[in-house]
């Protein structure tokens, strides 16, 4: 009887102790929209809250919505998306692993993508990665559409190292009907698009990539600084609404656009996410 008092006690003395600690903080809210009223609606914290294969798996999906989510490439890529080890958990992150499985060549690359299980119509969605270096590597961060019409697209961040586009640039897209009607109210991408501050690489360390998504509008950031304003209608071509979209994260190898990798590119390679976030009124 003793033994079961004492034992009281103790998970009693260690409920309290539980009770006292401080509640995990609730990431700030970016200052591009700061009083604006959005409240944090996910936060896939790769450090935190998703720190194991099982976590991720009741989160995010790791194929295309596309053929019954079975779909693991787009165009002419190299990679197929697999789960061999192609998420892995390592340095407080996640790491999307890009190897080469049977050589360099269309189908010969494995690599690992994410879509969420979550989808919404609107918000500030935002990343912090680090992107791969390597000839024929394609990092992206994205928002597709979930009743699998496509277009819209909104391209959060896409980076090429195809000799000419490298990772010192970053791409910020919108695709379908919308951008037709586009018309861009600030920008400070160069002649081909894509953003590149003086003096920073991408794969030297971890930035952060995002957009403020809004009925009319939609605006990307890089580092907290606005690099594109765009009106922007989020409809398929035929003019009806796409409703929810949900988020994609991902490292693709080979195309057209990033070109072949060659023997300088050096696998594993990886994009490494620290966390994604999404934010709504």
């Amino acid at each position: 009887m003793i033994r079961f008092t004492w034992l009281r006690s103790a998970l009693a003395a260690a409920f309290v102790s539980l009770l006292a600690l401080p509640a995990a903080a609730e990431p700030a809210v970016p200052k591009a929209i700061e009083g604006q009223g959005y409240r944090l609606v996910k936060d896939w914290d790769f450090g935190s809250s998703i720190r194991d294969t099982a976590a991720l798996r009741r989160e995010f999906h790791t194929r295309y919505i596309y053929e019954d989510g079975k779909l693991d490439r787009l165009n002419d890529e190299w990679q197929r998306y697999r789960d061999n080890d192609n998420h892995m958990f390592e340095d407080g992150g996640l790491s999307l692993v890009a190897r080469v499985t049977g050589g360099l060549k269309p189908g010969g690359i494995d690599s690992g993508m994410l879509r969420s299980k979550w989808s919404g119509q609107y918000g500030y969605i935002e990343a912090r990665v680090q992107v791969p270096k390597g000839h024929g590597l394609w990092p992206a961060f994205w928002l597709n559409p979930e009743d699998k019409v496509w277009p819209p697209e909104i391209d959060i961040m896409e980076i090429v190292d195809n000799g000419r586009d490298t990772t010192r640039n970053s791409f910020h897209y919108v695709h379908g009907k919308g951008p037709r009607k586009t018309k861009t109210e600030s920008t400070r991408l160069d002649r081909f698009g894509s953003y590149r501050p003086a003096g920073v690489d991408f794969a030297d360390g971890f930035h952060t990539f995002a957009v403020e998504w809004t009925e009319d509008r939609v605006r990307h950031f890089v580092d907290g600084e606005l690099v594109v304003d765009r009106l922007y209608a989020w409809q398929h071509d035929n003019g009806r609404d796409a409703g929810p979209a949900h988020v994609l994260i991902n490292l693709a190898v080979g195309g057209k656009w990033p070109g072949p990798p060659d023997a300088s590119t050096v696998f594993p390679a990886r994009l490494k996410v620290d966390y994604i976030r999404v934010w709504q009124k």
